[in-house]
């Protein structure tokens, strides 16, 4: 049960290497003009301004509120992950209940490390 957990905590890393190792022998997509590379960068900066929005509590709250709200995605995906690490070692749990934990784990691991692994991969 573990190997296949840490498997399939690999197997989006494994898929993001091969992209990348095709994109850098193929050359992948690259603009052919000035005024492409301009619509990229603003599609890019768009994009990170659409994320910024989101993000924003828009008004005073209190610093402890703009902090919590801060970090709920990492307290929820380290909870995951912790919650997928117990089902390990609850006996009598349901095998069908554990695969799910371990899963959400997986996805969760992912969301928190996954970029930051293939991060290095690319120099933009």
């Amino acid at each position: 049960m573990i190997v296949e957990t840490i498997v399939g905590a690999l197997v989006p890393i494994g898929a993001e290497a091969i992209k990348q190792l095709v994109t850098k022998f193929s050359g992948g997509a690259r603009p052919t003009s000035v005024a492409e590379i301009i619509q990229l960068d603003q599609a890019e900066v768009s994009k990170l301004e659409a994320l910024a929005k989101l993000d924003n509590p828009y008004g005073n709250p209190s610093q402890w509120v703009v902090d919590l709200r801060a970090s709920s995605r990492y307290i929820g995906a380290l909870s995951v992950i912790a919650a997928g690490i117990l089902s390990i070692f609850i006996s009598g749990l349901d095998p069908k209940v554990q695969t799910i934990a371990l899963e959400a784990a997986n996805i969760a691991f992912g969301f928190l490390f996954g970029t930051r692994i293939t991060a290095g991969w690319s120099k933009r």
